[in-house]
């Protein structure tokens, strides 16, 4: 059967799970309808390092939100078509598409099940899905932009995850999940080769205290993705940490992580290495609260490419999370972090090896109960040394936002970004300057359909 239908059939018998579990008389069923209306100036379309072209992107659509809430499960349907067009560009004009599903069953008083279907279609190279959870630091996007992606050529992302979460104890807790996805270009420029493909991956996580001081933690995950001009590839990684609790909220820990990637050299025999990576590391972490954590660790990380006799080892490693915001009266101050490695091929290339380190800081002020401004800078820095020759970039972003709610029913955004983005690849460096304004007309309130 094709995946995508397979996902499909899935997401339906869900639903039909959901309407036989749940209490109709007793559920609420809410729609909020919003008209949406923005204007956008762009002095850099195609993200190129020189002859940047500009241009002024008027969008218009809908934003439609159902909602079945009661006692002890929902549903949750957002659905966002807009359709942009280009002053200088016209052959860009296209619909742009935005969706979520979200199914949660509280199977039990410490047991949840939920499920999430995201989906983006859109020619915007940075595009990105709505952050669904805007106060949590700890959360992002569900998919994220492609940093890697340029011009304006029309692609799909979709992802499709469900997961069930006990808690047995205080701090004791197991997770499964599996996570369907897959991207596909709709144009994909003469001469190029399509990146698309479809993932599937399964995951389990637990964290278990045997004593007051003492626990472990491991988390497992295992991926299959088929490529449509590429070899496939099979990645394996997981960790296991030996945990100490000095006090409530900050433990210590030794961990040891390992991947494995295997790739099938059908299309391509002389493209693709298989590898390893092994890394043990010390290290402890704070948790402020709920959704707000500091980890740091030292590890040293060994790489173990098959088939070379080089060598193969990367070295010292610092891994590290910071997420937090601190609230004041009219204000408050966010805090992300990170470092650490990853495997680089979440979009249009596969970089290998990615070493990265990163960090933001959003402040943000209350003017009155209906003016909010915002101010945020970022960096991050990106290494990937399986790359021939080893490529490093670097990507300095800021901006300003300022939302006011001019009647109930409208709401005014204006926002300025900038984006400086350094490589050693001339052809992956761009300076990019975006104007936004735009107003989002909706009730106050849901409406209520019974």
């Amino acid at each position: 059967m094709n995946p995508k239908r397979l996902t499909h059939l899935i997401l339906l018998t869900l639903i039909a799970i959901m309407s036989l579990t749940t209490s109709t008389e007793a559920a609420q069923f809410l729609f909020r309808p919003e008209l949406i209306v923005s204007g956008e100036y762009n002095d850099n379309i195609y993200l190129t390092p020189d002859n940047e072209q500009d241009d002024f992107i008027t969008t218009a659509g809908l934003g439609l939100t159902g909602q079945i809430v009661g006692r002890t499960a929902g549903l949750e349907l957002n659905y966002t078509p807009t359709y942009s067009t280009f002053a200088d560009n016209s052959d860009l004009d296209y619909w742009r598409h935005s969706a979520r599903l979200l199914v949660y069953k509280q199977l039990g008083r410490n047991t949840r099940f939920e499920f999430v279907n995201d989906y983006l279609e859109t020619e915007d190279p940075l595009d990105e899905a709505p952050d669904y959870t805007p106060d949590d630091p700890t959360q992002g996007a569900p998919i994220e932009a492609d940093p890697n992606r340029r011009g304006r050529s029309r692609y799909r992302t979709y992802s499709a995850d469900a997961s069930l979460r006990h808690q047995f104890g205080t701090r004791d807790n197991i997770e499964t999940a599996v996570r369907f996805n897959y991207r596909e270009d709709i144009d994909t420029p003469i001469g190029e080769t399509a990146e698309d493909y479809n993932e599937v991956s399964p995951r389990i996580g637990l964290e278990y205290w045997f004593t007051q001081r003492w626990g472990v933690e491991a988390d497992g995950f295992y991926s299959n993705r088929s490529y449509d001009e590429r070899n496939d590839r099979e990645e394996y990684t997981g960790y296991m940490r030996l945990l100490h609790a000095f006090t409530r909220h900050v433990s210590g820990y030794l961990e040891y992580r390992h991947t494995e990637l295997d790739f099938d050299r059908d299309e391509d025999p002389a493209a693709d290495i298989d590898y390893k990576l092994y890394e043990p590391a010390i290290g402890f972490r704070w948790e402020f609260q709920e959704d707000a954590r500091f980890t740091l660790s030292v590890g040293y990380l060994f790489q173990d490419l098959k088939g070379v006799d080089d060598e193969d080892d990367y070295g010292w490693l610092v891994n590290s999370e910071i997420a937090k915001r601190w609230s004041f009266r009219r204000s408050y101050l966010e805090l992300i972090g990170g470092s650490g490695y990853q495997i680089a091929d979440r979009g249009v290339e596969d970089l290998g090896l990615n070493i990265y380190y990163t960090g933001r800081a959003t402040i943000g002020y209350n003017f009155s109960t209906r003016a909010i401004g915002e101010l945020y800078g970022g960096y991050r820095y990106d290494e990937y040394p399986d790359e021939t020759p080893e490529r490093e970039d670097q990507l300095w972003d800021a901006g300003a936002t300022l939302r006011y709610q001019a009647l109930q029913w409208m709401n005014i955004e204006l926002t300025y970004s900038y984006r400086d983005s350094q490589s050693d690849l001339v052809t992956e460096e761009y300076v990019e300057n975006r104007v936004f304004l735009g107003v989002v007309m909706a009730p106050a309130t849901p409406f209520r359909l019974n």
